[in-house]
């Protein structure tokens, strides 16, 4: 068995489909179906479950994966230390954050910061569950990710399972965001009641786990009877721009990071959202790390919402 299989391996059981780890790995979906397959010739039994439902992995293969899982991680540890001795040179910054605007500001400042600098840097848009499993497993240095007071212990707990920490760096209240000429756009504020009649709209997770939901309301206990799901910002802005579709989150919008077509309106009834990093506990902050939190805490509190 190769590494890249072990890594193929790793995927498919984060993803939980087939489909969804070939594009995450970006390779077709029968190229990693067969490489599968032929793992599961040369160990003589099935790695995982194939069902109506999606994957899942077989007794023997979640052996497997607890044998693979240690060597794929040092793996990666070798490689990323040996890269970056090899180019000491170049600053590095590998970031997953959820699909919150005013992290790609930050991105893009820290990036505009560096000028004519040698530079490797990485960011990646996606849901908390990929988030936290790409800090977990090395992917990515540092992770940005929202608690509140309802997914607080749960979260915390997943992530000291994973020997990871949550660092909080500011609150936020939660906002509603909505299309200019909406039927709430010209209320001061807004209160749950008044959301229940209009469609909401979140974004898909890689996890059916409402702990893990990007939305401040969304997994609440409030019941919204019309839901729609989008997987990225562009699609979950036009939505909102064409519809009565709401959603809920910081109310953070940076200029030329967000859309003009929207507003946001904070929300009365909602605990605040607490805005944070994760990353593995024996893990020191670099310098580039530790700018690029400057930056977002900048933004995070010099932007009117």
């Amino acid at each position: 068995m190769t590494l890249l299989q072990m890594n193929y391996i790793l995927e498919i059981d984060r993803c939980g489909s087939m489909n969804k780890a070939a594009q995450s790995l970006f390779v077709s979906q029968s190229a990693l179906s067969s490489a599968i397959l032929e793992v599961e010739k040369d160990l003589g039994f099935p790695i995982f479950r194939r069902s109506n439902r999606g994957i899942s992995l077989t007794e023997d293969g979640r052996e497997l994966v607890s044998q693979i899982t240690p060597i794929v991680e040092q793996c990666r540890k070798l490689s990323r230390y040996y890269g970056r001795r090899k180019d000491a040179d170049r600053v590095h910054l590998s970031v997953s954050a959820q699909r919150y605007p005013f992290c790609a500001k930050a991105f893009v400042d820290f990036l505009n910061s560096l000028g004519p600098l040698p530079m490797q840097l990485s960011l990646k848009e996606t849901d908390m569950a990929a988030v936290i499993g790409d800090v977990a497993t090395g992917l990515s240095d540092l992770g940005v990710i929202f608690i509140s007071d309802r997914t607080e212990n749960y979260i915390i707990r997943s992530l000291e399972e994973k020997n990871l920490v949550f660092e909080p760096l500011v609150a936020l209240h939660p906002h509603v965001f909505m299309r200019k000429d909406h039927p709430l756009s010209a209320e001061t504020s807004i209160t749950l009641d008044q959301l229940r009649p209009y469609p909401h709209v979140v974004f898909t997770q890689s996890e059916s786990n409402l702990n893990y939901a990007e939305e401040a309301v969304y997994g609440s206990g409030v019941d919204f009877e019309r839901m729609v799901y989008v997987s990225d910002r562009a699609s979950i802005y036009n939505v909102m721009a064409h519809t009565d579709c709401v959603s809920t989150g910081s109310g953070v919008l940076p200029d030329g990071y967000a859309d003009d077509r929207l507003i946001a309106i904070p929300l009365r009834d909602a605990c605040d959202m607490r805005l944070g990093t994760v990353s593995q506990r024996q893990h020191k902050l670099s310098e580039p790390e530790q700018k690029f939190i400057e930056i977002l805490r900048r933004i995070t509190a010099e932007t009117e919402y």
